[in-house]
C-alpha cells in the first residue's frame, strides 16, 4: 500500500515565540473551572483542569495558548 499522507518537516514548521519577550519555551500550567453539579445534574459541583502554557522566562500567556472565556 502507498501511503498517501503528506510528508511534514518539523524544522520547516514555524516556530512559536512569546509575544512579550520573544522567547521560544513555555511552561505547562493548569487553570481550574469549577462547573455547577446543576449544569452537570451530578451530586456535587465539579474541578475541570485545563492545562495553558506560560512563558519560561517572563511569564506571558499568548492568547491561543490561554484559557477560552
Amino acid at each position: 500500500m502507498n501511503d498517501l499522507r503528506p510528508q511534514i518537516s518539523l524544522k520547516d514548521a514555524e516556530t512559536i515565540k512569546c509575544d512579550a519577550c520573544e522567547n521560544e519555551t513555555f511552561q505547562e500550567v493548569l487553570s481550574f473551572k469549577k462547573v455547577s453539579k446543576l449544569l452537570t445534574g451530578s451530586a456535587n459541583d465539579s474541578i475541570v483542569p485545563f492545562p495553558i502554557y506560560k512563558c519560561d522566562a517572563c511569564g506571558h500567556i499568548n492568547p491561543e495558548f490561554a484559557m477560552p472565556e
